[in-house]
């Protein structure tokens, strides 16, 4: 299921930001605060004395360009920053925003910045986390700024002081700001995600709506949450209380360590916020001092979860755990290896591997030019391959490999030998061409699939291509129904774009029996 983050909340800010925004009722009931871990009643005192001193409020200036206006109910997830824009354009006050996109998803559905273009003021948070004054926070809370102003306390006469950007991760969503100034700079201390367990009471501290320095509590409702638009990393959730400026604040144990980023929340519910692992972050952290930018390794592939009735289909015993091969990037490290679609990735580097999450932490953790060691099921077989990382594209350079979706032109039903609830068309070039779809790719593409039918029922839709039908290569409607003729359960290979046009690769189930 494909996930996006909301684009923005239309709220029409009344106050300035120069005394604080405000939206909406102030007063919000998120539980009872009595719940007080262990005998010590200041527990979350003693912490907000501790960690408050550490947090900073980020605003940033930037200039709008042509907002785009899609996005619509169905998108689940919201990021906090893009919530905090406020034109200024000839004293017209209105709420904007940047799309909430990451952005190197792909090029800005923006156009150039007119003549006297109104200007967007942001609101975030950060962290310092080096008494040089390096500071950590979320990408999307300083990307395409003009201007960062870094603001340490809510003292009146406290001038805001300057931020430079030293370094970007945009595909795990952080960015790293250097700023100089006088003051003793305390950083707080990164602790261990990884020995978080479910229940454990947590601190947040951000600028939510623009309020300041804000303390919440909470526990952590879960670790391994996976949201699509980042696939580099499994989000501890929370319910401590989380909202649009939090964005980049620290979320810590109630020994006053960091132990996520706050990053995104759910808009459908109250109480669920989602934060980026520290002991993630501190894996890419050297790079961004270092060198300003993450580099990741790559092997040319794309993946797909099991069921149990694809294992039924590959024949590999029942008990197999791994994430299967949907695609393999010609002449990528992975094709020169051998490595085929089907294949069931099950180590890396002898440690097991179980899930499409797994396999990406660990190929993306390994150095560039390092030689990595795969262990596969084919079938009944199982193999072993050796092959050299390389570095992954950006999402940027991914996006632009690909070209934007068009809509389908007139369709050719295809001859129908039994009922699939399919209509299919040849992908020749002219038809490639309209759905953008790349010219050497083979197969039929779905135009149509009828309600409740077999094909409704295995998950294909509408602009699908399929590849393979049990491990054959089809390039024609024929060629796939001299396959499919019989009511029983197929295996297909399909390729499906998402609505950006990004593509991917599946392998599903087409289970004709008894329909």
């Amino acid at each position: 299921m494909l996930i996006r983050f909301f684009k923005k909340n239309k709220v029409a800010f009344v106050a300035s930001l120069a005394t604080g925004l405000t939206a909406g009722a102030a007063s919000l009931c998120y539980g009872s605060s009595s719940a007080v871990p262990g005998s010590d009643p200041n527990i979350f005192v003693n912490l907000a004395k501790k960690v408050v001193p550490s947090v900073v409020n980020i605003s940033t200036l930037t200039t709008i360009k042509t907002p785009s206006l899609h996005g619509g109910p169905d998108e689940f997830f919201r990021k906090f920053f893009e919530d905090f824009f406020k034109y200024h354009n000839g004293g017209r006050g209105g709420s904007g925003g940047r799309e909430g996109e990451d952005e190197d998803d792909g090029p800005s559905p923006r156009g150039p910045a007119p003549k006297n273009a109104p200007k967007a003021i942001s609101l975030g948070t950060g962290f310092i986390i080096d008494s040089s004054g390096l500071i950590l926070t979320n990408n999307h809370v300083v990307a395409e700024a003009d201007e960062i102003k870094i603001q340490f306390t809510e003292e009146t006469n406290e001038k805001p002081t300057d931020g430079e950007v030293v370094g970007r991760d945009p595909e795990l969503d952080l960015a790293l700001i250097k700023v100089k100034n006088k003051r003793q700079m305390i950083p707080l201390t990164l602790g261990d995600s990884d020995a978080l367990e479910v229940g454990e009471y947590v601190i947040a501290v951000g600028n939510p709506f623009g309020q300041g320095h804000s303390v919440t509590h909470g526990i952590i409702s879960a670790k391994e949450r996976r949201i699509p638009d980042f696939i580099f990393s499994n989000y501890l959730q929370t319910d401590a209380p989380i909202n649009p400026g939090n964005s980049g604040g620290p979320l810590l144990n109630l020994k006053g360590e960091v132990v996520g980023i706050n990053n995104a929340i759910d808009q459908r519910a109250q109480g669920i916020g989602f934060a980026i692992p520290i002991s993630l972050v501190k894996k890419v952290l050297p790079q961004l001092k270092s060198k300003g930018s993450v580099s990741r390794g790559y092997i040319g592939v794309l993946v797909g979860e099991l069921t149990p009735e694809i294992v039924s289909q590959l024949g590999i015993p029942k008990d197999t755990q791994g994430p299967m091969v949907t695609n393999v990037y010609p002449g990528q490290p992975a094709d020169k290896a051998g490595i085929k679609p089907y294949d069931v990735i099950l180590e890396v580097n002898g440690k097991p591997i179980r899930n499409s999450g797994e396999l990406i932490a660990a190929i993306t953790g390994v150095t560039v030019n390092e030689t990595v060691e795969i262990k596969i099921a084919r079938g009944k077989e199982i193999k072993d391959f050796k092959l050299q990382v390389t570095q992954r594209p950006s999402s940027q350079e991914l996006a632009k490999s690909e070209s934007k979706p068009k809509k389908p032109g007139k369709k050719d039903k295809a001859p129908s030998h039994i009922a699939t609830g399919l209509d299919l068309e040849d992908l020749t070039s002219e038809v490639a061409q309209n759905l953008g779809i790349p010219a050497d790719l083979k197969g039929v593409v779905v135009t149509s699939v009828a309600y409740g039918s077999p094909a409704d029922s295995s998950g294909l839709i509408r602009g699908d291509v399929i590849l393979e039908v049990d491990r054959k290569p089809i390039k024609t409607a024929e060629s796939f129904y001299s396959i499919v003729k019989e009511k029983k359960s197929y295996l297909l290979r399909i390729r499906r774009a998402d609505p950006q046009n990004r593509e991917g690769f599946m392998v599903i189930v087409l289970d004709l029996k008894g329909k």
